[in-house]
């Protein structure tokens, strides 16, 4: 009898063991490859949400210029960073003093970084992972280079009768826009279930090719006699969603959706915002303030998991 309580409390402790239980049942929807696939959409975001505006009403026969830079800076997971300069420029020619055309293109340049955090690790469509997976893991050294460039054109309605004091503007475009992450990669190590103890490196590198139409509205008024104000609102999205790639190695396996080893996900979100700029007229200097407010309250309504999202853009208009 002392022998048979004695197995059965030993049978009890293994049981309950951190390594011994079976991989969770009931794991968070919100895992690293979520916030993996939130990172960069937030960069994404940032950009969309700063593209560059005419900064007067259209002149017949007139171009007018801008050169704007920003700077990005997000976090996912509250251990994973995203952050680094933008730059984008714009020219718009004016076919008459209702109708115009705009050229634009846009490059961005950042860096994957970050500290240590612990998530759900599940391998993200993968098929013959040999860990018991979901269960937790302890990441560690984020990195990775984000680049996101592109190019498009759009055509320009003035809505405002010439002479009004109040210009509005709508826009209509289309972007080639191409977003790459190169060596987007995290280090694990599993912290539960039977393959505690387990590790390796998380791979989410992968490029994505969109077009991308906007349609966006604006108006120009004046504020006082030295500078301007223009309300904005953008609206539009990638197309079509981009594959999202997972390679996970660890001991004794190297898994990719790339070579066929699962399916990939699925990266781009359609995005809407709205900003605030103030121009100096004599030097054509802008700070854009609407956005800054905008984008953190849009990242964390649509991209959960992103709990930091900062934005900064100044640009210079010239005709």
């Amino acid at each position: 009898m002392r022998y048979q309580a004695a197995s059965l409390l030993l049978l009890l402790t293994f049981a309950l063991s951190p390594a011994a239980r079976a991989a969770l049942s009931d794991a968070p929807h919100e895992d690293i490859h979520f916030l993996a696939e939130h990172l960069p959409e937030s960069g994404q975001d940032a950009r969309f949400l700063s593209l560059p505006w005419l900064g007067s009403p259209l002149t017949a026969g007139e171009w007018q210029q801008t050169v704007q830079i920003g700077y990005n800076d997000s976090s996912a997971g509250g251990f994973m960073t995203l952050s680094g300069p933008m730059a984008a420029l714009s020219a718009g020619y004016g076919v008459s003093d209702r109708w115009g055309i705009e050229g634009l293109a846009f490059y961005d340049s950042m860096q994957v970084g970050g500290d240590r955090g612990r998530e759900v690790l599940r391998g993200a469509g993968l098929r013959g992972v040999p860990l018991d997976l979901p269960e937790f893991a302890d990441f560690s050294n984020p990195r990775g280079d984000y680049l996101h460039w592109g190019a498009g054109a759009a055509l320009v309605r003035e809505l405002s009768p010439a002479g009004a004091a109040r210009h509005w503007s709508l826009t209509a475009g289309v972007l080639y826009d191409h977003l790459e992450m190169k060596d987007f990669q995290l280090d694990y190590r599993v912290t539960g279930g039977t393959s505690a103890g387990a590790s390796g490196v998380l791979d989410h590198s992968g490029e994505a090719d969109f077009l991308t139409p906007f349609l966006g509205l604006q108006q120009i008024r004046p504020l006082g006699t030295r500078f301007s104000l223009s309300p904005r609102a953008i609206a539009g999205a990638p197309l079509p969603p981009g594959d999202f790639d997972t390679r996970l190695t660890g001991p004794g396996f190297d898994l990719s959706t790339t070579r066929g080893d699962g399916h990939p996900g699925q990266i781009g979100d359609a995005f809407l915002g709205f900003g605030l700029g103030i121009q100096h007229l004599r030097s054509g200097l802008e700070v854009e303030l609407g956005s800054m407010v905008w984008y953190p309250l849009f990242e964390r309504a649509t991209h959960q998991g992103v709990d930091r999202s900062y934005l900064v853009q100044l640009a210079w208009h010239h005709r």
